[in-house]
């Protein structure tokens, strides 16, 4: 199968590895130049449990002319969404991202008979150039979206499983995203704030009644739109993270970005359900004041204190 990854930061890289391993035809498309030189000249480092190795999957600059693949994996960040490329008359495109929005905007270069959406949890670092850490288990779930079952989404399922990805199919691929944006809310947005690893959180005595409150707005908005989010089961799973052999150590992927100098999808996640509520006629005070705060660390990162030494980086 001829497999095109739009967007190979961590997780694209992960899955590009994984595909590329298992005998398909892969290319990983990225936007920063360094990172597609490091993997064509080195291959792609994976570093995990077992070690490290290097995969020699061909890399990409956007926008890269390729013929139509079979199947696109879109990780890119979600401004980015509509550089996935690739797309031809029978091109299946799979869309994994994070935050709300990006179903739109993929809805107008592929019928909705071709798109699959969904979820995983597979944490995983960009540690450099061409080099990333899998971390912990974790799964993808996706389906179509539309009504009935569909033959699309079996065969993605069995293709990311038999290449060592673990995916189930779904029948509610909405409702599977908007839990995903629930727990981003709380968790990239907090652990960015405080700058801490996914499992500091557990040292806060607040943490669920901080979470719930975010949690209450997001459901809030989702309700408005016909979805229904499960306050409980988010809060369960967000606090089951905090096992370090559940990725509590992993760093949460807005951290990541700020880390490393790029925007963050904060406006894709707290500022959507902020905007989405304003829309609806619901007060989301919480998020609002949450995307503001992101949007401060984008704009000061690099000013930060140092923690250690009391310096200004």
């Amino acid at each position: 199968m001829k497999v095109t990854i739009a967007g190979s930061g961590a997780m694209g890289c992960r899955f590009g590895g994984a595909l590329f391993s298992a005998g398909h035809e892969v290319v990983l498309l990225d936007g920063w130049p360094e990172h597609v030189a490091a993997i064509n000249a080195g291959g792609l480092r994976i570093s995990d449990e077992a070690g490290s190795r290097a995969v020699r999957v061909p890399a990409a600059l956007f926008p890269a002319a390729a013929d139509p693949a079979d199947l696109v994996i879109v990780f890119t960040k979600a401004t980015a969404t509509a550089a996935a490329g690739a797309i031809g008359p029978s091109t299946l495109v799979l869309t994994l991202q994070n935050g709300l929005g990006n179903i739109e905007v993929l809805r107008s270069y592929v019928p909705q008979a071709r798109l699959l959406a969904g979820t995983t949890t597979l944490g995983t670092e960009l540690l450099g150039p061409g080099h990333i850490r899998a971390l912990g288990s974790g799964e993808t779930v996706l389906g179509a979206l539309g009504p009935g079952h569909s033959d699309h989404a079996d065969r993605t399922v069995l293709t990311l499983s038999a290449a060592g990805l673990p995916t189930r199919v779904t029948a509610d691929a909405l409702g599977v995203i908007w839990a995903k944006v629930a727990f981003n809310c709380v968790m990239n947005s907090l652990c960015s704030i405080a700058s801490i690893p996914v499992s500091a959180l557990a040292a806060y005595d607040g943490f669920d009644a901080l979470a719930s409150s975010i949690l209450r707005e997001v459901a809030a908005v989702a309700a408005a739109e016909g979805v229904v989010v499960d306050i409980a089961a988010a809060l369960r799973l967000m606090k089951a993270q905090f096992d370090p052999a559940a990725s509590g150590g992993h760093l949460a992927s807005m951290l990541q970005d700020l880390m490393n100098g790029r925007p963050t999808e904060i406006a894709q996640l707290n500022g959507a359900i902020a905007a989405r509520a304003a829309a609806h006629g619901i007060e989301a005070p919480l998020n609002a004041l949450i995307t503001q705060l992101v949007g401060l660390l984008e704009a000061t990162w690099p000013r930060r204190v140092n923690h250690l030494h009391g310096d200004r980086q």
